[in-house]
């Protein structure tokens, strides 16, 4: 018997590749003819399906990582690449097309050239390949990129832009639904390492940042909805959207993740920015209290065990594990720190794709013996791209934001919104780029990419309603 598992195994994987190879024309053509199912689908996985399983007791596999084993990209990268490739096809059979414009195409060009450099000095060093195309590398940059300009190639009229949005809110609301339903009967999250690896007595709705993304993009959109005076809404829409307010938000504090909180916190301030005086001022009164009720559920449920001889109440509670008083040794900048030290004389370049840091092995204990990545977005690409890596993609969101403050004014209706909702997405993942580890995370990057890509579909809308008003 085991002799016949050992024949059919091979069997078994040249099916699977076979099935695949016929898979890819099947992706590319679709990418070709309707890149908005294409981009939906995309959009459908990443807003329904956790990619987190760190904290959880047993490790299983994701849909993320399905395919790994056999072609070392997952099958839903490999997905990517092929629409990416279809999507480029498209623009050199449309090189005049409006609306397939590249925007940011000379950063998407850099980091194309940096990667291939890693490559090359990595083959040259004798580096593995797969090592240095390994996703605790930089190549998911590249992946929010490829993401970024399928969406904004996908979506480009009103009728897009309207299904852009709908189909967000509808699956956040599965997503939140799907969550609180587990939190409440089923004992929340099983990735929960506060419970399963720190034992403190806490059930948690989402671990992964991503869902926390996902709850806090949907209720910016609620929220911008219900303080629009573009748009008009009955009263049982507007008690349907304050309902669905709640369950977002509820969803974020139930999560217990810092960086979650901050970055809401950052949307609603860019919400509250943009508003006018009079609504300005009873929106912040809506939302001081919303968010005094949502720390103190996250201070009684999660800080509480942080305290201990600690008298600084919620905010010295918050800051546990970077307070001045703490030496480094315990504190957690003591990684970046260990990371720093690493680089020696690589600061401009990295350590490569490939890279890896040294320090005490029981103050990093967390990593388990991996030290491939830090905890910080920046701070991963000055490891592995050095400071030009940093400088590249700093410049990039720098040119996000000016396209976007240099637009928003000219843009109304669903368009603002669309617009609106991708910067505010952006200033979400602010606090995880410098705290947390979303370079390394498939799913994290292509949301990145989703909030990149959202500005520049609105002002593809604007534009293609000016030019059907000329035509008509």
């Amino acid at each position: 018997m085991t002799g016949l598992n050992t024949v059919m195994t091979p069997i078994n994987t040249l099916g699977i590749f076979l099935m695949w190879l016929m898979v890819i024309p099947i992706i590319f053509g679709l990418s070709l003819r309707v890149p908005k199912l294409v981009a939906t689908g995309f959009i459908v996985v990443l807003f329904l399906f956790s990619s987190s399983t760190w904290g959880q007791l047993q490790a299983e596999n994701t849909i993320y990582a399905r395919g790994v084993g056999m072609f070392y990209f997952s099958l839903l990268n490999l997905a990517l690449l092929i629409a990416g490739v279809a999507t480029f096809v498209r623009k050199l059979a449309n090189p005049y097309s409006t609306h397939l414009n590249l925007p940011l195409g000379k950063y998407f060009l850099a980091f194309v050239f940096l990667l291939f450099s890693h490559v090359v000095l990595g083959l040259m060093s004798g580096v593995d390949i797969f090592d240095i195309l390994g996703y605790n590398g930089i190549i998911n940059i590249l992946n929010m990129l490829v993401f970024m300009y399928l969406v904004v190639m996908a979506f480009h009229n009103e009728r897009d832009t309207r299904h852009l949005l709908y189909t967000i809110i509808a699956l956040a609301a599965v997503r939140a639904l799907f969550g609180i339903i587990r939190y409440v009967w089923f004992d929340g999250d099983s990735a929960n390492p506060y419970k399963n690896f720190e034992n403190l007595d806490i059930k948690i709705l989402f671990f992964d940042i991503a869902d926390n993304f996902i709850a806090s993009l949907a209720a910016f959109c609620a929220a911008w909805l219900l303080t629009s005076r573009e748009v008009r809404l009955s009263l049982l829409k507007r008690l349907m959207l304050c309902a669905f307010l709640v369950l977002e938000i509820a969803a974020v504090a139930l999560s217990f993740r810092r960086s979650s909180l901050v970055g809401l916190a950052l949307m609603f301030a860019l919400l509250l920015y943009r508003l006018p005086g009079a609504s300005k001022w009873k929106f912040l009164l809506l939302g001081l209290g919303m968010l005094w009720v949502t720390a103190l559920v996250f201070f009684q449920q999660r800080l509480q065990f942080n305290i201990g001889d600690n008298t600084g109440g919620i905010l010295s509670s918050l800051i546990y594990d970077i307070a001045p008083e703490k030496n480094l040794n315990d504190n957690r900048f003591y990684e970046l720190f260990a990371a720093a030290k690493s680089l020696g004389d690589n600061w401009l370049f990295g350590l490569g794709s490939w890279g890896t840091f040294s320090g005490d092995q029981e103050l990093l204990g967390y990593h388990f013996g991996k030290f491939d990545f830090v905890h910080s977005g920046f701070g991963h690409i000055i490891l592995k791209a050095g400071l030009v890596g940093l400088l590249l993609f700093c410049l990039l969101l720098v040119a996000y934001t000016s396209y976007y403050f240099r637009h928003r004014k000219y843009l109304n209706g669903n368009a603002r919104l669309i617009a609106d909702a991708g910067f505010a997405g952006f200033l979400f993942w602010v606090p995880t780029l410098l705290i947390g580890t979303p370079i390394i995370e498939f799913r994290s990057m292509l949301l990145i990419g989703l909030t990149l890509a959202m500005p520049f579909v609105a002002v593809s809308l604007e534009k293609y309603r000016v030019r059907t008003y000329v035509v008509a």
